[in-house]
């Protein structure tokens, strides 16, 4: 008797553990748990241009990688299925969707990812970012476009499985810029949710400074902006690149230099 207790007592404490494990960002949820609703529209709309549209929210978003928030309830999904690189996969291994949203201080980002295999994006050092799971957004805060490969005059936020934001600085240096944005993530079997909320900054942006101020969102106001994924299957590199728009520049893996391949989103009321 004393020993079954013991056994109860030890499964008990590991359901708790892992009902309440948070590593990097990520929170993991029972099945019956309803975080992960896909309530609201269910059609998701596939936009070959890139162009989209972010409605403003009236309630608080709370960025813990649900769709709970009423913000998620009345917007549409947007595909992130165009082939970028790689071979085109069965919707079991990758299927991707995201929504928009937005106040006068962030981009709000909802991603619902199927993936069959999540590969840690750092899993070999930080110098290989862009070669595990990983959701790629794309910014360009005035939408002037151009090179901003070592430079500020876009962003290209590699929004890794540990929950960091990494791009290049000034120096040629792989970055985190995680005070830009908040994140979360939860798991449900195969299915991911990405949730953000993302600080716009313009091409002042100095790194070496403690005073940048973002840049106040209102309506109307239109930005570049693409978003994607890189799906890695346990090898030694992505497999598949997936994106928002169906081109995206010189063989559709250029957005990380050049801003003017972005897609665009406008921010309305």
């Amino acid at each position: 008797m004393k020993m079954n207790k013991l056994i109860l007592i030890s499964l008990t404490c590991c359901l708790t553990a892992c009902l309440n494990k948070k590593s990097n960002n990520e929170k993991t949820y029972e099945s019956s748990d309803v975080c992960q609703q896909d309530s609201g529209m269910s059609k998701v709309v596939s936009n070959a241009e890139g162009d989209f549209k972010a409605y403003k929210t009236s309630s608080a978003v709370e960025i813990d990688g649900c769709s709970k928030d009423a913000v998620w309830s009345n917007r549409e999904w947007y595909s992130m299925n165009y082939l970028w690189m790689g071979e085109q996969v069965d919707p079991a291994d990758y299927s991707g969707k995201f929504k928009l949203a937005w106040d006068s201080d962030y981009l709000y980002v909802l991603v619902s990812v199927t993936d069959d295999y999540l590969h840690a994006t750092l899993a070999d050092g930080r110098e290989n970012y862009w070669k595990g799971d990983y959701v790629e957004v794309f910014i360009d805060e005035d939408q002037s476009g151009g090179n901003h490969q070592y430079n500020h005059q876009a962003f290209a936020y590699h929004v890794s499985t540990e929950g960091h934001a990494i791009d290049k600085n000034t120096n040629e240096e792989t970055v985190f810029f995680d005070d830009h944005m908040q994140l979360a993530r939860t798991k449900e079997g195969n299915h991911y949710l990405w949730e953000m909320a993302i600080k716009l900054y313009d091409k002042e942006f100095n790194e070496d400074a403690q005073d940048n101020v973002p840049v106040k969102i209102v309506s109307q106001k239109r930005i570049g902006f693409s978003i994607a994924y890189g799906d890695n299957d346990g090898n030694s590199s992505r497999e598949n690149f997936m994106g928002s728009k169906m081109t995206h520049g010189i063989n559709n893996d250029e957005g990380y230099v050049n801003a003017d391949v972005f897609g665009s989103l406008l921010f309305v009321e």
